[in-house]
């Protein structure tokens, strides 16, 4: 959801190329959206957190887990990678339908 709500990939600036932050805008309007991820135009869709667990929850699913990955601290000296501690890389969600018996 972070990273489709803008629509963009990348951090906001200063004019001295400090990043300032991560955008983050729109995120209740769900829907398509368009960005170039790796040099590539791409196709997103954008749900909320509470659209992507309601829509599990209602569907009969049972949620086990949720986890927001963090980089390891071995990793914290590749260039870039400490800047990842500013936002949530992404959301994994482990969850089971469940079975009527």
């Amino acid at each position: 959801p972070v990273f489709t709500a803008y629509g963009t990939q990348d951090w906001h600036y200063n004019e001295k190329g400090e990043i300032l932050h991560f955008p983050v805008d729109n995120y209740y309007y769900e829907g398509k959206r368009t960005a170039v991820f790796l040099g590539e135009k791409v196709t997103k869709y954008h749900r909320t957190l509470t659209t992507y667990l309601n829509t599990l929850l209602s569907n009969g699913f049972i949620i086990n887990h949720i986890v927001e990955p963090q980089p390891p601290e071995y990793m914290m000296d590749i260039p870039g990678m400490q800047d990842e501690m500013r936002r949530p890389m992404m959301l994994i969600v482990s969850a089971n339908k469940k079975v009527d018996r």
